[in-house]
Parts: structure tokens; C-alpha cells; sequence
């Protein structure tokens, strides 16, 4: 190797050395190309028998034999007259979308929830019992037949419990 050549070698090495250890290398940053679009943002989408553009969901989702539903129900969405959300300590059959703890049996509190949830747009489809129990599974539609509910109302000590499963399909907002 030529003597002339080394000092050049060695000036390279150094330079790459400390380029390493400053840890600032020089990344080439993309540029759009003319005519590319920007990435536009994921909106509502159009949902067939719902309203014009359902929005994003703001809600989990949790999976049961029942299928796959919301972790709470929309904003709006009907609640058994007089009740209050359940305590922590209310005895709950497994994760639902929302509960509820009201004063009246079974059948009224049933009856009333069937009449809520028709004039909010979910269509009974079936009442199952009363179950040995005493309670009831009102079975209900959205405006999409894909949105499905499940309303259980049961005996609760003196009170009655109300537990909605609000199917992932169904609207949220």
C-alpha cells in the first residue's frame, strides 16, 4: 500500500468512529412525490338498515357463549325506569355492557324494558321464560338486524337486576 494512501485510511476510519459514537447519522427523510395523496384518517363507515354513517366505536368488546359485545351500551341507550347502575358488590351473571338494580319484580321490570328498548328501535324478537329463577331474556333487534341485544331480568332479594349484552355490531354513539 502507498504511504499516501494510509493517511487518507486513517482520516476515514476516524471519521466513521466518531459519526458511530455521536450517534447521529444522517437518515434520508421520504418525500411525497407530486400527485401522491396524504393518507386520509379512517372515518365513519355506511352500515346497511342503520343511519347514514355510523360512528367509530368508543366502547371494548368482550366475548361470551352469547356472542360479541360492547363493554358498556351507547350514550342514550334505554335504562329500566327508577333504576340505578349496580354496585360492584351486585351479584352480576358474568361481563355484560350494563346493569342496572330496580324496584318491582321480574315481569313489570320486564314488561317496562320491552316497551323502552321498542321505542328506542330494538325490536323485541323473543321473551324467553321465566326461568326457574323467576327471571326473563328479552331477545331485541337494531335497525340492522346484525345489531343484536340481550336484556336478562332477574330476581335480586327484594329488588330486581337488569343485564344488557349490546352486541359489537350494534351502533355505538
Amino acid at each position: 500500500m502507498p504511504r499516501r494512501a494510509t493517511p487518507l485510511l486513517l482520516a476515514a476510519v476516524v471519521a466513521i468512529v466518531v459519526a458511530a459514537c455521536s450517534g447521529t447519522i444522517a437518515t434520508p427523510v421520504p418525500t411525497a412525490s407530486p400527485g401522491a395523496s396524504e393518507p386520509t384518517p379512517a372515518g365513519p363507515t355506511s352500515v346497511p338498515g342503520g343511519s347514514a354513517a355510523t360512528p367509530p366505536a368508543t366502547s371494548g368488546t368482550f366475548t361470551t357463549a352469547w356472542g360479541t359485545a360492547r363493554e358498556a351500551v351507547p350514550p342514550g341507550f334505554p335504562v329500566p325506569p327508577g333504576g340505578r347502575p349496580a354496585d360492584p358488590s351486585d351479584p352480576v351473571a358474568g361481563p355484560v355492557s350494563g346493569a342496572w338494580v330496580v324496584e318491582g319484580s321480574p315481569a313489570e321490570v320486564a314488561q317496562a324494558m320491552e316497551a323502552r328498548l321498542d321505542a328506542a328501535g330494538y325490536r323485541t324478537a323473543a321473551i324467553d321464560g321465566p326461568n326457574e329463577d323467576g327471571g326473563l331474556v328479552i331477545s331485541s333487534a337494531g335497525p340492522d338486524p346484525a345489531c343484536r341485544v340481550q336484556t336478562t331480568v332477574r330476581p335480586l332479594g327484594g329488588m330486581t337486576i337488569v343485564e344488557v349484552l349490546f352486541g359489537a355490531a350494534c351502533p355505538f354513539g
